[in-house]
């Protein structure tokens, strides 16, 4: 006798929808389609998914789980910090198709939320009060996520550099002229950079937090 399909579930649904999109592009996210690919007719997705909004929410998730949780450990925090980030960045990579999706959903669901509480624990653990820890998170996110859609739209070029006009007048904008002239983008080199900046901050909150305790002087100062 053949072999009994395996029973669906929501699980299987979105883990079929993340490999569409991975395959052939958010464009290709359809109910049809996705129906298509698991064999069955699309009005039978909606016993899974609510609606197609709930279906790209589920594929966000799907990235997010891929993401290692954060768990404090021995060593420098600010080790730890580039770690996190840097496995963040990976797993975005690992999904250029479904970046924007990610960058369009910045609202914490329950299948995000076990990332961020993770997240959270380790800042907060730093010596940060949450609503900072917060903003710092966001901060992070952003820029990897930011430097990420860029790598990634540069993707099919052969070089990611910042072309220019050719009526860009060298006279008027020398500076500008010159970039041009440099080296293709290394987004390695400027992801570690940007960490670096990233880190340069984090220690001097965590110097103004410390000192603002030692003071009494309040946390609005040290956010403000």
């Amino acid at each position: 006798m053949p072999g009994r399909r395996s029973p669906l579930s929501r699980e299987l649904v979105l883990r079929a929808a993340l490999d569409l999109v991975d395959e052939e592009g958010v464009e290709a996210l359809t109910m049809r389609r996705l129906g298509r690919a698991l064999g069955i007719e699309a009005m039978s997705l909606y016993g899974y998914v609510r609606s197609k909004q709930d279906l790209i929410e589920g594929v966000v998730e799907q990235v997010f789980r891929q993401m290692p949780l954060i768990v404090p450990g021995p060593g420098l925090w600010q080790d730890r910090i580039r770690r996190h980030a840097a496995a963040y960045r990976q797993v975005l990579l690992d999904h250029p198709n479904a970046v924007r999706l990610v960058a369009g959903r910045p609202l914490i669901t329950e299948g995000t939320a076990a990332f961020v509480e993770s997240a959270l624990a380790e800042l907060t653990s730093m010596g940060l009060e949450l609503p900072l820890a917060d903003r710092v998170l966001g901060v992070i996110a952003s820029f990897t996520l930011g430097l990420v859609s860029e790598q990634v739209g540069n993707a099919g070029r052969d070089e990611a550099t910042r072309p220019l006009r050719d009526d860009i007048s060298a006279e008027r904008f020398p500076f500008v002229a010159q970039l041009d002239e440099m080296k293709p983008v290394d987004y390695d080199h400027e992801f570690e950079l940007g960490l670096d900046f990233i880190v340069a901050g984090l220690e001097r909150l965590l110097e103004a937090s410390a000192a603002a305790a030692d003071d009494d002087t309040g946390y609005d100062k040290v956010i403000g």
